[in-house]
């Protein structure tokens, strides 16, 4: 059985994913959903606590799926830690810092998660199939982080 593991950002488990657990699950997955920190709560040392709990999964055969903010730590952890991969989809992933008017929790948090040039390449070579989903109206996200992450992966 293929394992699926869904690293949830900032606001915590989105709508999606739990259509994404259902269905993948139907379609035999192995599907993990843990509980990272949220809003003020995010630490790095935080999200790889709860990443070490899975870290037997981490190999050729694991798929991540992450959103927003979990994105960027992710990679952080599987270059720390040296770990590979089989698929990784990105759902509004980003590696550098913006900043949101009124939301000084978020742009707090976001500064916690700017990737490296080590990183990114780390990211490269230690995943097999990379993805990127993100859309040109995205709320918090700026479009040209959206887009230049995909690139940069």
């Amino acid at each position: 059985m293929r394992n699926v593991l869904l690293i949830h950002g900032f606001n915590g488990i989105p709508r999606i994913f739990d259509y994404f657990k259902n269905v993948l699950e139907n379609k035999g997955y192995n599907v993990i959903l843990p509980n990272f920190p949220v809003r003020e709560e995010i630490t790095l040392d935080g999200y790889f606590k709860v990443l070490d709990e899975y870290r037997e999964l981490f190999n050729d055969n694991l798929i991540v799926i992450a959103h927003s903010i979990g994105n960027p730590i992710f990679i952080k952890y599987i270059s720390k830690n040296n770990y590979k991969i089989g698929k990784y989809i990105s759902l509004a992933g980003f590696s550098k810092d913006y900043y949101n008017e009124g939301k000084d929790i978020l742009n707090e948090k976001v500064k916690l998660t700017i990737l490296t040039d080590k990183e990114k390449e780390d990211a490269i070579n230690l995943i097999n199939e990379r993805y990127s989903i993100y859309s040109d109206n995205d709320h918090i996200v700026p479009f040209d982080l959206l887009e230049n992450y995909y690139m940069e992966l």
